[in-house]
């Protein structure tokens, strides 16, 4: 094996160093000599660092941040607006080109051997193009996804395509890496690795050939769970997007309403003004958590209500823990439906998250024997499929046979 220099890149969020496994592939490669380089916004600096990777700081990687959307807006206007700023927080033609001049510093100085991204880093993609280096993307298999299926949902994609080709105009770049239809993304002809098996993905219409498809294994514990007599219920937003205290507020007192413990995880975001001092006013008694861990908690759960991250879902699949998903943004409803054909959850939008459909839904959950052991099964099928040391050994084995 001939080590290699690797320069991963990643939108400067917590959950977007997840994806079921990519930090972990940055951490095994490190292990397996390789020359391992993390690139992102400051934000995440720690928690790359606590891995043991060594880290450079970019003053942007595309993405543009903005303020974060008043408490008070209800669950279905918020969801129309994020879709409207998505647009421009991923692709803002000067927040692309201001973080390709940095990007490009860095490549010049440390020349990596290979690029590799997360889906939402569209940066890595402009510069591979422009050094000739190949990409590596983590996190989303590659293929033909359906097209949108609302009016509204194909005039956002067209706006996004038009946006995409403003870019590659101004950086006077092709836009190699990236596939435009039917929404943009970026793509490459080298590798995709995905930490789901290949059946997760059931709206892929015509997957690559270039997928890769791991899955993830549970993590030991010294912790032993304490006996309980009520159903342990974790309620989670992830870590960045949580001001949403009507979802905190409404799970909490319907698994309360259940005879269940909700488990309340509210991360500890800069985006979510005030979301703590609302919740704790609702709900009074109610510890509240920033973080938890997530191999000790998980094996304790009868049930996870989440957002439908890639994180929370992989970790719940990893588990055997049933999921009920409330999608709020991004890609979320594709992780609602995936959840729901694979019969280890249900999906309840925020714009129908009724007192009545909260009870509903988790009341299902809980009692029907049948989602249990479902997650159960894909458990195995994860555990089967992998985790990222396999994925680290492929990619060494695969980045020798292509050199």
């Amino acid at each position: 094996m001939k080590p290699r220099r690797w320069l991963f890149i990643s939108v400067p969020l917590w959950g977007h160093l997840d994806y079921g496994g990519y930090l972990d592939l940055a951490v095994a490669l490190a292990r397996r000599g390789h020359r391992v380089l993390w690139a992102s916004g400051s934000l995440v600096q720690e928690a790359v660092v606590r891995r043991g990777l060594p880290f450079t700081p970019l003053p942007s990687v595309g993405w543009r941040w903005l303020p974060p959307l008043p408490s008070e807006v209800p669950p279905a206007e918020r969801a129309r607006r994020r879709r409207e700023r998505a647009l421009e927080a991923w692709l803002h033609p000067e927040e692309h080109a201001r973080a390709l001049r940095a990007l490009s510093s860095l490549i010049e100085a440390w020349r990596p051997d290979w690029i590799v991204a997360e889906p939402f880093a569209g940066v890595a993609a402009w510069a591979a193009e422009r050094y000739d280096l190949p990409l590596i993307v983590v996190g989303f298999p590659a293929g033909r996804w359906p097209a949108p299926a609302t009016p509204e949902a194909r005039v956002e994609g067209e706006a996004a395509r038009s946006r995409l080709a403003e870019i590659a105009a101004r950086l006077q770049l092709t836009g190699r890496f990236w596939r435009a239809d039917p929404f943009p993304q970026i793509t490459s002809p080298y590798a995709h690795i995905a930490f789901f098996p290949a059946r997760w993905f059931i709206d892929l219409e015509h997957p690559d050939p270039q997928n890769q498809f791991f899955g993830g294994r549970r993590r030991a514990s010294a912790f032993s769970p304490p006996p309980r007599s009520r159903p342990q219920v974790m309620i989670t937003l992830g870590s960045t997007f949580t001001g949403d205290p009507a979802f905190f507020i409404g799970a909490a007192r319907a698994v309360q309403s259940l005879g269940g413990e909700p488990l309340l995880v509210l991360g500890r975001s800069p985006f979510a003004p005030g979301l703590r001092e609302t919740v704790a006013r609702a709900l009074p008694d109610l510890p509240l958590r920033d973080w938890v861990d997530y191999p000790t908690l998980f094996p304790q759960l009868d049930l996870v209500i989440h957002h439908g991250g890639m994180g929370t879902t992989h970790t719940a699949l990893v588990y055997g823990v049933p999921q009920l998903v409330v999608p709020h943004a991004g890609e979320q409803h594709l992780q609602a439906r995936r959840v729901e054909a694979a019969g280890v959850g249900l999906t309840l939008w925020p714009s129908e998250a009724t007192s009545h459909r909260w009870q509903e839904r988790i009341a299902a959950l809980l009692r029907e024997s049948v989602f249990r052991e479902r997650a159960q099964d894909w458990a195995q099928h994860m555990e089967a499929a992998g985790d990222a040391e396999e994925a680290a050994a492929w990619l060494t084995e695969w980045a020798d046979s292509a050199a």
